[in-house]
This record gives C-alpha cells, structure tokens and sequence, in this order.
C-alpha cells in the first residue's frame, strides 16, 4: 500500500490547552479511513490539526513524504489536500453554482471539467445551480461543500461530521456520497459521529477518547471487537 498521510505522535490544543496527546495515524491511498469516539475526545480537533487549524505542540505530520506541520492553506490544497469543516462550509448568499467556482483558482477548461464531475456526482445541485445554497436542505448543502473541496482534484479529502445536524433522510444519502467520491480515486478521513455507519463502509478505524488513540484496526474488526460496541457504539 502507498502511504498518502503519516501523523506521528502530535500533540495538538489550543494556545496552552492541549487536547491531543501524542495521537499516530496512517492513511493509505485510496482507503475511506474513519474517526470515532465519544463527543468531546478530540475527533475534530485531531482533524484540524493535520490541516494547521489548532496549534501543533509536537510531533510530525507528513504528505506524500513531505512535512506538513504549519503549512499554509493554500500549500496544502496545492499538495492535493481539502478540508471540509463541520460548519460555515458554504456561501450561503452565493447560488451553487458560484459556491462551486470559488472552490479553486484553475483555468476555465479545468474548472468546466471539473463542475461537471461535480454534477454527475450530486444530481441535485445541477437542477439547483442558480438557487441561493442558503436555501438548500441540510443535505444538499453538503454537497455544495464537498463540491467546492473537489474542484481543486484532491488526493485525500477530510472530513469534519458530514452528517451532523442532518435529518435522517439525509445521512446515509451522504454516507453514500462519500463512498462515491472515494471510487472516483479521492482518500477519505473523516471524524464522524453515526460510528457504526462509518465504520460500516471503512477500510480501517481510530476510536479515540480523551484525546488518546484506544483501537485502531479494520472497519468491520472494530464493528466486531465487544469491548468498542459496549464503550463507544452503544451497544
């Protein structure tokens, strides 16, 4: 397997509080690696780390073997890496369709080339590219925001609680994209709060808690092991 994303050993907060401590992490080319654990163990703020949204107090992160600690936004997006935050992921004065431009600055055959795999990819925006993405239900907001993070073509895509805040209807038709964008060659890590769906469609699993990494393993092991369905799956 090619290695696409290495954190080792980070300890991660916020000014002098630290809520990571000393987290490891692998993530392969082409897998859907998740995230899951308990509200409040740092899930997201690990996340936010690898895209230098939180301070960084020590250890190291690399992409594609490059050192990624600190870098600026841009660099990151032009090594081939997006985020998609949990909140304030979309323009909501803006239709659709200006959300989605804004999602990188590529030459217009690009940007057409790459609208378009946007569209076959969420069917609904293409009949609502001229709606305001304000308007939009839940759901189809976040594919507004998946859609502005795949126009620059990324190699690994992060993920911040695709599903939160979305009405039943709506979170396994997102789950369900996810997986559509990881078969068109894109990387997943995501922290996600419905953990057995996401473990259901993972390749592997972190279960974190109080900022520690407490298992680690394949998707449908973690799903299997009692100790995680008792303490972290509920049941």
């Amino acid at each position: 397997m090619v290695k696409l994303l290495e954190v080792n050993n980070i300890r991660a907060g916020y000014g002098e509080i630290e809520i990571i401590h000393g987290l490891s992490l692998t993530v392969n080319k082409g897998e859907i690696v998740s995230i899951v654990g308990p509200n409040g163990s740092g899930k997201s703020t690990f996340l936010k780390s690898i895209f230098s949204l939180v301070d960084i107090m020590d250890g190291q992160i690399t992409f594609q073997n490059e050192i990624l600690n600190n870098a600026a936004t841009d660099e990151m997006i032009k090594k081939g890496l997006s985020f998609v935050p949990q909140t304030d992921n979309i323009f909501p004065s803006l239709t659709v369709h200006e959300n989605l431009e804004l999602g990188g600055y590529i030459s217009r055959k690009k940007l057409k080339d790459r609208l378009d795999l946007v569209y076959d990819l969420f069917p609904p925006l293409l009949a609502k590219k001229k709606k305001r993405a304000g308007t939009l239900s839940g759901g189809q907001r976040q594919m507004v925001a998946f859609g502005r993070a795949l126009i620059m073509k990324p190699k690994l895509l992060l993920l911040d609680e695709p599903t939160a805040g979305l009405a039943p209807m709506y979170i396994q038709l997102i789950l369900d994209k996810v997986k559509a964008i990881n078969e068109t060659g894109v990387t997943i890590l995501m922290v996600e709060q419905n953990a057995k769906k996401a473990l259901e469609m993972s390749d592997r699993g972190y279960v974190l808690a109080a900022g520690v990494k407490k298992y680690e393993d394949s998707g449908r092991a973690l799903l299997e092991n009692e100790e995680v369905a008792q303490l972290f799956l509920g049941g």
